[in-house]
């Protein structure tokens, strides 16, 4: 598998990630307050410009009210696009 950013796998963890955040009706601002870290942060991760820590994507899962694991689940069995 590629490590580059914008392999379709990163594409698909970004996608999910941004989509979750909009389900929930969070801005990027306060979804950065929830993580701990800036807005500027948030909106690279969702550009592709940053990878998606581990850590950060639980607690990105649970800020939105989605259990990490059905999250990674979704991700695993859907091919990327």
């Amino acid at each position: 598998m590629s490590t580059s950013l914008y392999h379709a796998d990163y594409e698909a963890v970004r996608e999910s990630l941004r989509a979750m955040r909009i389900k929930a009706n969070l801005t990027q601002t306060a979804i950065a307050e929830q993580l701990g870290v800036g807005q500027s942060y948030v909106s690279k991760l969702e550009r592709g410009e940053n990878y998606v820590d581990v850590l950060i994507f639980a607690r990105w899962c649970v800020t939105c009210g989605v259990r990490p694991g059905l999250a990674l689940d979704r991700l695993l069995r859907e091919p990327p696009t």
